[in-house]
């Protein structure tokens, strides 16, 4: 059964969850003066998947990155906290992230052309982390490699380790890097935007894939997505990201079903689909960092925006099942 993921983005410390493989509580990402993350809290459970919502500059990736270690002091400085069974990684020292990252944590990028490296062959890169963490010999790490190949749906697995990433399609190729991210059987994997830059024919394939390999290993995903409704479809749950902040979460039916927030909204009005003869698109866009509004940082967009919307930060506040941080839910 899925349990609750809990948003609360004013708390200075989420609640405790025992029983959370993933919790994090009132994120802050800087980068020099610009606050990219601001208060970000959430907690995902063992065989949860959960959907990062939000248009390009959300923060999602940003978040994603933050999570696998990948965003650290001095590149950028984080306050808050991010628990992994317990462990805290935002003071880790890259060391012990390098222990956890491609082992307990399995990482999908976008673009699987820039992520692979061109010199050496997809046998050698899905073997590295069977190296690196399980200590496996030369043979038991080929062996398993064209296990994992096959797993991923790759053909004639035996022979096209010895392949280079320009010799694969673009959907082979980001069957690698799921093969890759899946070789230690991660507990949690994060797939940043895992389809977006495959063929739309593809693209259901390759989510069918990541979630029948998560759901056979009983890991926990988080899925950083634009569509909404493509959330809904694969995510227990969903948080809609804008600005760097959690504008509302729960589960996904209810989120995709009657949105509470006007961003997430405007989002599903923005879907198209079968037989729709109307688009209705959010106007403007998010604003640059070094502009953030100082109260609702959705309020310069949003219909419903108020005197107070532009002075003072919504809190999240529990409706229907789910968090919402809006001054005028109803």
């Amino acid at each position: 059964m899925n349990r609750a993921l809990a948003l609360n983005p004013q708390a200075v410390e989420a609640p405790a969850s025992q029983d959370a493989l993933l919790e994090v509580s009132n994120l802050t990402l800087r980068r020099g003066k610009a606050v990219v993350l601001d208060g970000v809290s959430l907690a995902l459970h063992s065989g949860e998947t959960l959907g990062l919502i939000g248009e390009s500059g959300a923060g999602k990736s940003t978040l994603a990155m933050a999570l696998i270690g990948l965003l650290r002091a001095p590149e950028v400085q984080l306050e808050g906290s991010m628990r992994f069974r317990g462990t805290e990684l935002v003071t880790l020292r890259e060391a012990d992230y390098r222990r956890l990252r491609g082992n307990k944590i399995g990482l999908i990028f976008q673009d699987a052309t820039a992520a692979l490296n061109p010199c050496f062959t997809v046998g050698e890169q899905i073997a590295e982390p069977l190296k690196r963490h399980l200590g496996l010999s030369k043979w038991d790490r080929r062996e398993r490699a064209a296990e994992l190949m096959h797993s991923v749906g790759i053909p004639e697995p035996a022979l096209r380790l010895d392949a280079y990433p320009h010799e694969l399609s673009g959907g082979m190729q980001q069957r690698v890097m799921i093969a890759i991210a899946l070789a230690c059987n991660p507990e949690l994997l994060l797939a940043d935007e895992p389809t977006s830059a495959l063929d739309v024919t593809i693209q259901a394939q390759i989510m069918e894939l990541i979630l029948d390999r998560v759901r056979a290993l009983n890991s926990s995903a988080v899925f950083v997505l634009h569509d909404l409704a493509l959330g809904a479809q694969v995510c227990d749950r969903i948080a809609v990201m804008y600005a760097g902040q959690i504008v509302e979460e729960g589960p996904s039916e209810r989120v995709l079903a009657a949105p509470l927030h006007p961003y997430t909204q405007g989002l599903k009005s923005c879907v198209v689909e079968l037989g729709s003869s109307t688009l209705v698109p959010i106007r403007g866009q998010i604003p640059p960092l070094n502009a953030m509004p100082a109260g609702c940082r959705f309020a310069p967009r949003c219909p419903r925006a108020q005197a107070i919307c532009g002075e003072q930060r919504p809190v999240a506040e529990t409706r229907d099942g789910r968090q919402v941080a809006c001054w005028f839910i109803d």
